[in-house]
């Protein structure tokens, strides 16, 4: 597929345009809703911009898919959500989120992104 000239520019950083498939690019092909869209782009970017805060973003949008019983696309593809992780060399953590998220198993987002907290920050994550 061939890149479309918006994902060439970025403002406020470089973090998705040296991605090799961008949030965005995933979000659309796979119609995700605007809560499930906001989990793949925090959890995809934790690393190369805000860390954990934005790990405890996607746990605020996790929530917010549970209050707003955001179920998502009823055809949502898992397939291409693994290529995109696997594209990126997102870590096992990264993809069991994006994954949760996508399969609107958002509990387990949320378990799946304190562990990550834990490993990664050496942070228990409780209600904030």
């Amino acid at each position: 597929m061939e890149q479309v000239e918006t994902l060439k520019h970025q403002v406020g950083g470089d973090h998705y345009t040296k991605m090799v498939m961008q949030p965005i690019e995933l979000i659309m092909q796979a119609q995700l809703s605007y809560i499930q869209g906001n989990i793949v782009k925090y959890i995809s970017r934790y690393k190369n911009k805000n860390g954990l805060e934005d790990i405890k973003k996607t746990i605020q949008y996790a929530k917010f898919a549970m209050e707003y019983d955001d179920k998502g696309p009823k055809h949502a593809s898992v397939n291409l959500a693994y290529a995109y992780c696997k594209a990126n060399s997102l870590s096992q953590a990264q993809t069991n989120i994006i994954i949760s998220a996508i399969t609107t198993d958002f509990y387990l987002t949320i378990k799946y992104c304190k562990q990550l907290a834990k490993e990664e920050y050496d942070v228990r994550i409780k209600d904030f």
